[in-house]
């Protein structure tokens, strides 16, 4: 293995780092209702509620993975699991299209489609089909690896405004929806302080990845703020 390699390398194992961060968040905003709801939560949830969250999960264990095997130069078996991570990303996208559909219905049954799109934006519907866009676009992009990389960690950012309206809300109710756009448009400006710094360059992807992250989320801000 070249020095250079070495050093990139290291590099990702910076993205699993963060990805270790992420994964803390996930957990503890969704303890309550899921991880530890056993000993802690207040109200039931469906089946397909759990199977939504073992899906969420293995996408989050996946990254790591991912990323580990970068870090450790095992890139072929990382091309490898990166097919099976494309199904998964594929089944994320369509349970959770499912699980907020449903959660919309039971909220709103009388909603028509003139009134459900706007409460797909607010159930952070469009947060889920932007992880789509970005997947699907890291997939393509998949032989070019600093690209590569770097939509794929915007992507899981994508998906934390529930985790952090669930984290948010255990401590206060006003003004959450401010607070999780506060803290989405942070996430993403901290992942690209500290790309920019680690690679000494401002990478064009995570620019448009990022910018495209914080749009959907003020979006969502707008369409929650207008229920």
């Amino acid at each position: 293995m070249t020095p250079t390699s070495t050093a990139e390398n290291r590099r990702f194992l910076g993205y699993f780092l963060v990805g270790v961060i992420i994964s803390i968040i996930m957990f503890v905003g969704f303890s309550k209702n899921f991880y530890l709801r056993a000993w802690i939560g207040t109200r039931p949830i469906t089946s397909m509620v759990h199977v939504h969250g073992l899906v969420m999960t293995a996408w989050i264990m996946l990254f790591l993975t991912q990323t580990i095997l970068v870090a450790n130069g095992r890139a072929n078996l990382h091309r490898k699991l990166g097919v099976a991570g494309a199904f998964l990303a594929f089944v994320v996208v369509t349970l959770g299209i499912y699980t907020i559909s449903n959660s919309i219905l039971r909220q709103s049954p009388d909603a028509n489609l003139q009134s459900f799109a706007p409460l797909f934006v607010a159930f952070d519907g469009l947060s889920l089909l932007l992880f789509a866009g970005l997947v699907i676009t890291a997939l393509g992009m998949r032989l070019r690896a600093q690209t590569h990389k770097r939509l794929m960690l915007m992507a899981l950012v994508s998906l934390m405004p529930p985790a952090y309206g669930r984290f948010v809300a255990y401590f206060t109710r006003v003004d959450v929806f401010e607070i999780v756009l506060g803290l989405m448009c942070t996430t993403v400006a901290m992942c690209v302080m500290i790309d920019t710094i680690r690679h000494r360059r401002l990478h064009p992807a995570l620019v448009w990845s990022g910018a495209l992250v914080v749009a959907v989320n003020l979006l969502t801000y707008l369409a929650q703020s207008a229920e």
